[in-house]
């Protein structure tokens, strides 16, 4: 099964300077919204006017992954402290027993963001946060931000390199796949798990279909899945039961 959601698709929605493009039922985004695909519980992306800021107030049992795309942006989480995020940059609040406040602010000028939600296998426990910078290995055609499978953790394997994967409390990964004209790239996954694929930018082929910049592509019965890049393109993957 394959499904591509076109941005006319999507929900749109804008307050306080803030506009989010959302792929799953979030806020005021409800009528005919899905709910989620597999763990993926919020995809959106987040446009910033500079000094402009989102806000969460209270969440739990939530796995939050933010990739900053553009600009300069501040994460503040109560109780867990700040975070200066720059373009390339991944940052996970394991929300655990629950986070009174969150904020994600731009500086002086624009910043665009995308933010994953994801459910954790259990729930409760000490909020933490992560920070991945983007590091060497983020240049590479594959790069996994986040994991929840313990092969992936450097701690597992001593490896505790800058561009070592987040460690996420679900059995997910979090992927940016980064290729030019004419890449391809080879996706393993398994036939009973969901992968929801968004074109962060540039146009690809998956699987057979077209899919433009802003578009979620949504796949499952696959063990792999092959993307072909009509013009250099980024997406960004999340791989879930």
């Amino acid at each position: 099964m394959i499904k591509v959601r076109h941005p006319s698709e999507l929900g749109h929605l804008v307050q306080d300077r803030v506009k989010l493009d959302c792929h799953f039922a979030f806020r005021d985004y409800v009528h005919s919204a899905p709910l989620h695909w597999g763990r993926l519980r919020v995809l959106n992306r987040i446009e910033l006017e500079a000094d402009a800021a989102f806000r969460l107030d209270h969440e739990s049992a939530v796995e939050i992954v933010t990739l900053v795309l553009d600009g300069m942006v501040v994460a503040m989480v109560d109780g867990l402290g700040d975070s200066l995020l720059k373009p390339g940059d991944c940052h996970v609040i394991s929300a655990g027993d629950g986070v009174a406040l969150a904020t994600w602010k731009a500086g002086g000028a624009p910043a665009s963001l995308l933010q994953l939600w994801l459910l954790p296998e259990e729930e409760g426990g000490e909020p933490e946060i992560g920070l991945r910078r983007k590091g060497d290995r983020s240049g590479h055609q594959h790069a996994l931000l986040a994991s929840g499978f313990p092969a992936d953790d450097p701690e597992e394997t001593d490896q505790g390199r800058s561009g070592d994967p987040l460690p996420l409390k679900a059995r997910a990964r979090v992927l940016r796949v980064m290729l030019p004209t004419g890449g391809q790239a080879v996706i393993p996954t398994y036939a009973d798990r969901c992968v929801y694929a968004l074109v962060a930018a540039g146009r690809v082929e998956i699987l057979g279909h077209d899919a433009d910049a802003g578009c979620g592509v949504a796949v499952t019965g696959f063990e792999t899945i092959l993307v072909h890049a009509l013009e250099p393109s980024t997406l960004i993957v999340c791989d879930s039961d």
